[in-house]
């Protein structure tokens, strides 16, 4: 057995082996080129393409519409066809007809179009089916407020003053009207950050619909911006007014100020004066065998990110 073993390793790794490879390489590939040198009839299935569409229109269901061809022509040139994913173009401009909701493609109509898509020795013996008819909507405008979709978190003492500021804030739309009516906004990938302390700039794609591929879109993505200011807090003892209080009523209430704290950049912190604020009560709102009044904050400076009023309760009694 180790002399058999012994000789078989020899005769691999000698030029004999190497000779008898190259040979049998060459047989197989003459055979192959020999094939593919003969003339064949077969079927191939096209997928198609619509072109020339008037702008007004948009065709709903061309990515699904396949035309099965019978060709006769060398095996060379059938070997395209299945190493690719192949496409025929159905022209709208060849009168095609026009109802309601489709429009048809007719192939005794259209053969001679088709016929000219392939080489001029292959040979189409036929083509099925006889129609194709793809649906259509009317194309439509509109225009799409862009809405945030953030998580943010901002280092303590930081924050901004006049909110994020995204362009565009609308994009353009075009595509068919049904898709169109349902779609009423369009919001930005999510935008995670945290321990934020400076200033925001940066861009942001769209979350565009899953049947995009019918509809134009002025952009795709948007730049978000955003300044990150110092913050901090004061607070103002406000007078309160009380409103809607009917002539033959007089009011007696306490307390006559509540304490307002507010939130706003440091730049701007000297600026906020306590005449900037007011709180009112309306007495039309208060209900019966209720013997307090809620304040409201009705004003506060355009400085002011935000604001709240400590004392939520007025309390009054009626004097005739």
């Amino acid at each position: 057995m180790k002399d058999i073993k012994s000789r078989f390793l020899r005769f691999v790794s000698s030029k004999k082996i190497n000779v008898f490879a190259l040979f049998l390489a060459l047989s197989f590939t003459i055979l192959i080129l020999n094939k593919l040198s003969r003339t064949f009839t077969n079927t191939i299935t096209f997928s198609v393409n619509t072109v020339n569409i008037p702008e007004t229109f948009v065709v709903l269901n061309d990515s699904s519409q396949q035309l099965n061809v019978t060709l006769k022509t060398y095996g060379f040139k059938f070997l395209r066809y299945y190493l690719s994913s192949p496409k025929l173009t159905v022209d709208y401009d060849d009168k095609l007809n026009l109802t309601d909701s489709t429009f048809s493609w007719n192939q005794q109509r259209s053969y001679s179009k088709i016929n000219d898509q392939f080489d001029k020795d292959v040979e189409v013996i036929s083509i099925s089916p006889d129609v194709l008819k793809f649906k259509y909507d009317e194309n439509a405008t509109k225009d799409i407020p862009v809405v945030l979709n953030k998580q943010v978190q901002f280092s303590p003492g930081y924050d901004v003053l006049k909110g994020f500021t995204i362009t565009p804030d609308t994009i353009h739309v075009v595509g068919p009207e049904k898709i169109l009516k349902a779609l009423t906004h369009i919001e930005t990938v999510p935008l995670d950050l945290k321990d934020v302390h400076l200033d925001i700039g940066q861009t942001l794609k769209l979350e565009l619909p899953e049947n995009k591929d019918h509809i134009q879109f002025s952009h795709e993505s948007v730049r978000l911006s955003a300044k990150v200011e110092k913050f901090t807090e004061g607070v103002f003892n406000i007078p309160v007014t009380i409103k809607n209080v009917p002539n033959n009523l007089s009011l007696k209430y306490y307390p006559k100020s509540v304490s307002v704290s507010y939130y706003t950049n440091l730049d701007g912190f000297k600026d906020v004066q306590e005449k900037d604020f007011k709180v009112e009560c309306d007495y039309a709102k208060h209900l019966e065998n209720q013997s307090y009044l809620v304040p409201e904050l009705v004003a506060k400076p355009e400085s002011v990110k935000s604001a709240k009023i400590i004392q939520q309760k007025i309390e009054f009694i009626i004097t005739e």
